[in-house]
């Protein structure tokens, strides 16, 4: 008997997983329970649908170092079986990848720890041009031309999560700006339900400002 390696196509793959049904609440809800674990004690959401839109979400957790950052740009990079701190929410999203792709077609995760900044990219379209896992791995230059790249430099330490080419979002949208309007207010409503006790920083949790477009969001508790 022998045996041969079969790695997925990743076309195909990339593709397929932006299909598992992420709402922009659900997907955003996601990267912020990766701040909790990375210990921030904030989440900026910005939303830009003018021109070049983007979503940014930024926070000032612990952030990642070089191996760190490939690590969770990886898919199928952590085991749902391992023991866990009772703060990392991870195991009961779909992660990084999955939930920022359903969104757009350009994922880049800048993180910033140590004084050293890093910077990853999955481009879609890059990926099926290459027919490979090619993840791409920004220098200086164009770490520099990322959205609120500023903001993260003047922080100690933290992350930036830039979702680009927001096919889904403007699938049948006439106006983006209008409907993104509508979009944020629906996050507002969902982000104050969701993490209400992380928001008052209720006992035993430690409390997270959470922010859309430089204003607070308020705590609704149900």
């Amino acid at each position: 008997m022998k045996s041969i390696s079969l790695p997925p196509y990743a076309p195909t793959l990339i593709e397929s997983t932006r299909a598992i049904g992420y709402t922009l609440e659900a997907a955003i809800a996601d990267i912020i329970d990766n701040s909790i674990s990375a210990q921030a004690s904030y989440t900026d959401i910005f939303f830009f649908p003018i021109g070049n839109s983007y979503i940014a979400i930024m926070d000032d957790g612990c952030g990642m170092a070089a191996d760190e950052i490939d690590n969770a740009m990886r898919y199928g990079s952590q085991n749902p079986n391992e023991k866990r701190t009772e703060n990392d929410l991870g195991r009961f999203g779909l992660g990084l990848k999955t939930a920022s792709l359903s969104q757009c077609r350009t994922l880049t995760v800048v993180s910033k720890q140590r004084d050293c900044i890093e910077a990853r990219r999955w481009d879609i379209d890059h990926v099926i041009k290459t027919q490979d896992w090619s993840l791409l791995v920004l220098e200086s230059e164009e770490i520099d031309q990322i959205p609120h790249i500023d903001n993260l430099k003047k922080i100690k330490s933290g992350t930036l999560v830039v979702w680009q080419n927001l096919d889904r979002l403007k699938t049948g949208e006439i106006d983006l700006e209008q409907s993104m309007g509508k979009k944020m207010d629906e996050m507002r409503k969902h982000l104050s339900l969701v993490f209400h006790r992380y928001i008052n920083g209720e006992s035993g949790i430690r409390r997270l400002n959470i922010r859309m477009n430089n204003t607070s969001v308020e705590p609704v508790d149900p």
